[in-house]
Parts: structure tokens; sequence; C-alpha cells
């Protein structure tokens, strides 16, 4: 399911116009993005929690090459569902 989809699925579910709920879901990450880059993590109770986290610098190979090479330190965000949200799936 892409992002048009999703809109129009959940604008039948919530009685809202595609563009409202656009609007929202673009707001909704916009805000997401802003907490994550000051280092604050988000939880959205119920759904899962956002944050980021740092990889340490590590040894790695080119599997054309077979050379070894070192992968910088990179912060990466990482989103966790909670028991609930994994439940839902099974």
């Amino acid at each position: 399911m892409n992002k048009t989809e999703f809109i129009s699925l959940l604008s039948t579910r919530v009685e809202l116009s595609k563009n409202k709920c656009e609007k929202v879901l673009d707001e909704m990450f916009n805000t997401i993005t802003d907490v994550l880059k000051k280092g604050d993590e988000v939880s959205l109770r119920g759904f899962g929690k956002f944050k980021v986290v740092e990889r340490k610098e590590r040894k790695c190979i080119n599997p054309v090459t077979k050379r070894f090479y070192i992968a910088k330190p990179k912060k990466v965000t990482v989103f966790q569902g909670f028991k609930n949200f994994k439940y839902c799936l099974k």
C-alpha cells in the first residue's frame, strides 16, 4: 500500500476529505522528524516508539572487490512496535 492508497482508506474511515488527511499525515511525519532531530524519542501509545540510535564504527567487506573497509559511525532511526501492535499482526 502506498501513501495515496493509505490516504484514501483513511479518509473513508474517518469521513474527512483526502486533502485534510494528507495534511495531517504530512504534519505528523514532519513533527516526528523534528523531534528525532532534537534527539528525543516519539512514543505513540498502543503503536510503537521511534528513536535515533548511533551505529558504531564497524569493519565491512566489499563483495565485489573482497576488500575490507571501515564504515563510519552514523545515526539511524529505529522503530519498535509495542506488544499490542505486534500481537494484532499475528
